[in-house]
């Protein structure tokens, strides 16, 4: 590629990787809506009705995957700029590792939600 492209791109993933940052840092302080499919397809009445542990499963867990998602674009900015190939292994395995989690935390909060009767 391209100097400049390169410099483009690396610029555009770092710039996505302060944004996922930033919205990691609004839900750990559960601020703004929660960026989860639980809380956008809710409509608006029942947003304001939510369960408040749900309320805070939902955060923590768009915490977590919001900032290991900047974190996948931080090494992405990394190897774009320093170019060294064996930094894009590390994005996959985070990649892999971030498919896991989700799985694996969407299970335990809806066991969570039937033991405490949420719907």
């Amino acid at each position: 590629m391209e100097s400049t492209a390169l410099i483009i791109t690396a610029i555009i993933t770092g710039l996505i990787a302060l944004w996922c940052f930033f919205i990691a840092v609004r839900q750990h302080m559960e601020k703004g809506m929660v960026f989860t499919n639980a809380w956008i397809y809710l409509p608006k009445a029942e947003r304001a009705k939510m369960n408040p542990v749900k309320k805070k499963l939902e955060y923590r867990f768009a915490r977590n995957v919001f900032f290991l998602i900047g974190v996948m674009f931080v090494i992405l900015t990394l190897a774009i700029v320093l170019s060294v190939s064996w930094l894009f292994i590390v994005l996959n395995v985070l990649m892999v590792g971030l498919c896991i989690y989700a799985i694996v935390q969407w299970v335990l909060n809806e066991r969570v939600y039937k033991a405490l009767g949420i719907k």
